[in-house]
């Protein structure tokens, strides 16, 4: 019934900004189908944000092409998405987050990833679908708008996503992360619902997949970490608590890493109730590393 209900309210949300939806011009020959869904003249630079259907490991998935309207080029940032299956899937709302961030610059490409109601496949919160997002640089290297260089940015599960996507690619120059995961066990004794729910179901239990856990747990791997990364979480963060982000940064001062973080005092999980602080680090981050 929750993820029926869930089904029905993306529905109607998407309906409210499918009024401008036209056929364009294509915009890569690895995107299958694309649509215009809308123009938003609300921020400093207009932006268009495309839906794009392309193919991953054999699979449909669903994912989002936002940039300004003008004809300049521009770096990518790749944004990752959070939660798990249905829950945390993109919405008008979010995709005004992400038109937010192409106006200050940037294309914006995210994915839906494998394993919901949008995509084919399942999701394996951080196995195969890391490829779904490693579609998205190939695509990235087929637009005539795009400066080539890209970052990978992303909250919750998406942070965990971009330290891996940084462990298996070079092709980046800058990562950001806010209220990341960087070992899911640490937060077993206060979610044992996530274990229970998500990560047993999704990933298995941590006694018979131990090296599938290692492999989500970026504290294991810093030294793979090479782009300069900025590493943002809440100190009041309850789904993802700070001692991940903690131990992180402890890692990276040890292995004299080319980082730069900010644990925000009464930040919610995503810095939500700080999203100035936030907007601003992640952007300047950006600008920084990718201009």
């Amino acid at each position: 019934m929750k993820t029926y209900l869930i089904l029905i309210f993306s529905i109607l949300l998407f309906s409210s900004c499918n009024k401008d939806i036209k056929k364009t011009e294509n915009l890569s020959p690895l995107i299958d189908y694309q649509y215009l869904i809308q123009t938003n003249n609300d921020f400093k630079i207009p932006t268009e944000t495309y839906k794009i259907r392309y193919k991953s490991d054999g699979l449909e998935i669903t994912g989002y092409l936002t940039k300004p309207k003008d004809l300049q080029k521009y770096p990518t940032i790749i944004y990752n998405r959070g939660g798990n299956r249905d829950f945390g899937t993109f919405t008008p709302k979010s995709l005004i987050y992400q038109q937010y961030l192409a106006s200050n610059g940037f294309i914006i490409l995210s994915s839906q990833l494998r394993g919901n109601m949008h995509s084919e496949g399942e999701d394996e919160y951080g196995g195969k679908d890391l490829n779904d997002i490693l579609k998205l640089i190939e695509i990235n290297k087929s637009l005539k708008f795009s400066n080539q260089n890209i970052g990978v940015y992303g909250i919750s599960r998406g942070g965990l996503n971009a330290y891996q996507i940084s462990r298996l690619t070079d092709e980046i120059k800058a990562i950001a992360v806010v209220g990341a995961p960087t070992d899911p066990r640490l937060d077993f004794d206060t979610r044992p619902e996530m274990y229970e729910k998500v990560l047993k179901e999704l990933v298995g239990d941590t006694i018979n997949f131990k090296k599938e856990y290692d492999y989500r747990s970026p504290i294991k791997w810093v030294n793979e970490i090479n782009e300069p990364t900025l590493i943002l979480h809440g100190s009041d963060d309850w789904r993802v608590k700070p001692i991940n982000a903690e131990l992180m940064i402890e890692e990276m001062k040890r292995l004299n890493k080319e980082f730069d973080y900010q644990i925000v005092e009464n930040g919610d999980h995503g810095l939500n109730t700080h999203r100035n602080i936030r907007n601003e680090k992640v952007i300047n981050w950006f600008k920084k590393y990718l201009k």
